[in-house]
């Protein structure tokens, strides 16, 4: 079966097809300068909050840009639930700090894709940093690597 033989690929093993400098800010970036980060490679859908020693401590998804550009229209979610402390978060935001999720979710380059799939469905994003044991944060990963790795091997 494709899937057992995609399941014993590690990270690593497509590292060549990784995005190899995702957009990287400070908690104290301002978000216009994030923004920026982000657009400069268009593959990748995040940023990624470093500390001063270049460790992952945060991560900003395209959807929480587009929260803070229009913080109204995050009073109307889907449900039809207003969802007033989302709209105060993002429009009183002015540092990557008052947006970044701070517990994100990462690889290394040991993991398995089928690992990396996994945290992928469970979280609803289609990519994630690739660190190091340090935490520093070496790449990103996002599904169209796992497609694109695929049709190679096929």
């Amino acid at each position: 079966m494709f899937e057992e033989k995609l399941s014993q690929v590690t990270v690593e093993s497509i590292s060549n097809l990784i995005v190899k400098k995702p957009a990287l800010v400070t908690p104290d970036s301002s978000i216009e300068d994030m923004m920026r980060a982000v657009i400069e490679d268009t593959r990748s859908r995040h940023a990624y909050v470093v500390d001063a020693d270049g460790r992952l401590i945060g991560a900003v998804r395209v959807n929480n840009i587009i929260q803070y550009l229009f913080p109204s229209t995050v009073l109307l979610e889907i449900d039809g639930s207003p969802r007033v402390s989302s709209f105060l978060e993002y429009s009183n935001a002015t540092k990557v700090k008052d947006i970044m999720n701070t517990r994100p979710k990462h690889v290394y380059e040991t993991t398995t894709l089928s690992k990396m799939v996994r945290i992928m469905m469970e979280e609803k994003i289609n990519e994630l940093p690739v660190v190091d044991r340090a935490m520093k944060v070496i790449g990103e990963v996002n599904l169209l690597e796992i497609i694109a790795y695929s049709l190679k091997i096929r």
